[in-house]
């Protein structure tokens, strides 16, 4: 579930900053148009609107370039947290000192910041780092607004009450239509960012609740393993069926019709459960995935996701790892007689998906390797050992000694014989 989460929020993310880049861009285009209108109604002479206006184009372009050059890293596998945080950064760095400029250059006090148009960008910057669905660096962003323009409030510090309508007679053009339309403008643009928040909450929650509603429906018929990776993209061909090498495990408890009968039934689900679960302690600790629990049985896989290089070594200390914790449970129980196992391996091409109808699909492994596997268990009972391998999967293990051949044979349904091969320390008689 978490690995799903991640992969989710790891989309997400991708997703957010190729549309703040886009946005980024198409915000600055539109500044500039804006104030280029604004400028043509600006009378001759007003220096302090024009510098104003001048900032504003610098912080428009800044912001274009800054899109665009956040889209072509995008394009190059540039980090995404890292470009986020930078980006994030000098927006807030350049309005800010924009700003100080502003009010240096004009001498105006800080604590009339608010009277400048380009002080709106700041919501719009905050609702396009919000897009982004990342608390830590929100709270950097915020941190860097409040803590900036707290710094510019206190340039030149308080202003008495009776110069404040003098200063206010120089900024008089920063009440008018056009000065205000940029100021509604960018505030209209900072609520079309925060419905574009929504929205990809919106759909990032159905995309969870879907993928949460599927996963629910396979572990109906999934081993528990494969339902929390089969509706990864990369895995998708799992769900429609592939050919591959698997290593395969048959497990089989030995005699259960006798604990059955000697044992009263509410004991005896006690002691399968617990079977099971050292068949699924082995599984999990190797690597394996406990395909299906068949009765007194078990089909165990190694390699079904993702083959690898070392599925048949697996599969071994698979065999190996359970008969070591049937040993320790029965001297921790006091079973007796002792509880038994057989195990066949075998590796080979087998079709691995999902069979069935709508009403009844099971995942599973079909092929000539499963049949093998399969057999050589059923002969671990002629040979009475716990455990045979075929001499293919010990060569694909990489294990040439410590191992000997009982026979070579055919299996029942198969006419190519099959060399059994037994481990030697299981042949020879404690004592």
């Amino acid at each position: 579930m978490q690995e799903t989460a991640q992969r989710l929020l790891d989309e997400a993310e991708r997703e957010a900053e190729r549309q703040i880049a886009i946005l980024r861009a198409v915000l600055g285009v539109l500044f500039l148009v804006l104030i280029q209108l604004t400028a043509f109604v600006v009378p001759e002479g007003a220096e302090t609107t024009l510098r104003q206006l001048m900032a504003a184009r610098i912080v428009a372009a800044l912001l274009i370039l800054v899109g665009l050059g956040a889209y072509f890293a995008l394009t190059r596998g540039f980090g995404i947290r890292r470009l986020a945080f930078l980006t994030a950064t000098f927006d807030a760095l350049l309005v800010l000192s924009v700003l100080a400029n502003n009010l240096l250059s004009d001498d105006v006090p800080g604590s009339f910041f608010f009277i400048f148009p380009g002080i709106w960008v700041v919501p719009i910057l905050l609702a396009i780092t919000a897009v982004r669905y990342r608390p830590r660096l929100q709270a950097w962003v915020g941190f860097l607004y409040v803590g900036g323009l707290g710094i510019v409030m206190m340039i030149g510090g308080p202003v008495p009450i009776g110069e404040r309508a003098e200063i206010l007679s120089r900024l008089v053009l920063g009440f008018g239509v056009p000065p205000n339309l940029i100021r509604l403008s960018m505030i209209a643009a900072a609520a079309f960012i925060l419905v574009l928040v929504a929205r990809r909450g919106r759909r990032l929650l159905e995309r969870a609740v879907a993928e949460t509603s599927m996963r629910m429906e396979l572990t109906r018929f999934l081993p528990g393993e494969l339902a929390p990776v089969i509706t990864d993209p990369e895995l998708a061909e799992l769900g429609r069926g592939k050919r591959q090498k698997v290593a395969i495990a048959f497990v089989d408890m030995r005699d259960s019709a006798g604990w059955a009968e000697r044992m009263e039934a509410e004991a005896f689900a006690g002691f399968m459960t617990g079977f099971r679960g050292l068949v699924s302690q082995a599984a999990a600790e190797t690597g394996g995935i406990v395909d299906k629990f068949i009765g007194d049985g078990a089909l165990v896989l190694f390699g079904a996701l993702r083959p690898a290089a070392d599925d048949a070594a697996r599969s071994l200390a698979f065999a190996r790892r359970l008969l070591r914790l049937l040993d320790e449970w029965n001297a921790r129980e006091g079973h007796a007689p002792p509880a038994r196992a057989g195990i066949g391996l075998h590796q080979g091409e087998v079709f691995c998906g999902i069979v069935g109808s709508d009403e009844r699909r099971e995942f599973t492994v079909l092929g000539d390797a499963a049949n093998v596997a399969a057999r050589l268990q059923e002969a671990t009972k002629d040979f009475s050992v716990p455990l045979l391998a075929s001499a293919s999967l010990l060569t694909e293990a990489g294990e040439t000694t410590g191992w000997e051949q009982l026979a070579e044979r055919p299996l029942r349904g198969r006419h190519a014989p099959v060399r059994l091969m037994a481990p030697r320390e299981l042949l020879t008689p404690p004592g």
